[in-house]
């Protein structure tokens, strides 16, 4: 999958989303894969490598994880399911997963928070990127 996405053309325009990461070394192992890669192809050029937080371990090591990431993504749809261990898709507690819980708003804010220092940009998924009343949450949010 790595070769092939550095066959993009424009590279520039290509950038992979790790997705699950909860270590900053699953980073840097794709990191070194990526570059080994591109000194096999004759690629000059790098895309960017973002993480995905989808679970409270990536949250919390988000200014580690900015250290080497170009950017980070936040999968409000995972980090609420696995915040509040619910079952997203259980019919009796899928009601009961509120994205906009005290606890899942902190894990964002640590997020941008770790991100901000690294001048990382964040971005968001899920079902509460696109809820208009969560909107200034999370610009407030960073």
């Amino acid at each position: 999958q790595l070769r092939a996405l550095l066959q993009v053309k424009p590279l520039s325009r290509c950038r992979i989303l790790l997705p699950m990461v909860t270590e900053v070394d699953e980073l840097l192992h794709i990191r070194q894969r990526v570059d080994a890669l591109r000194l096999e192809l004759g690629i000059t050029e790098r895309p960017e490598i973002g993480v995905m937080i989808e679970v409270p371990a990536a949250a919390l090591q988000a200014e580690q994880l900015a250290e080497h990431a170009d950017f980070l993504s936040i999968g409000t749809n995972d980090l609420s399911q696995y915040t509040l261990a619910m079952d997203r898709d259980h019919a009796g507690l899928a009601a009961r997963v509120d994205a906009l819980h005290p606890a899942l708003l902190r894990l964002i804010a640590m997020t941008c928070e770790g991100a901000a220092l690294h001048k990382r940009w964040v971005g968001v998924c899920g079902a509460l990127a696109s809820d208009p009343l969560a909107t200034p949450v999370l610009v407030g949010l960073g």
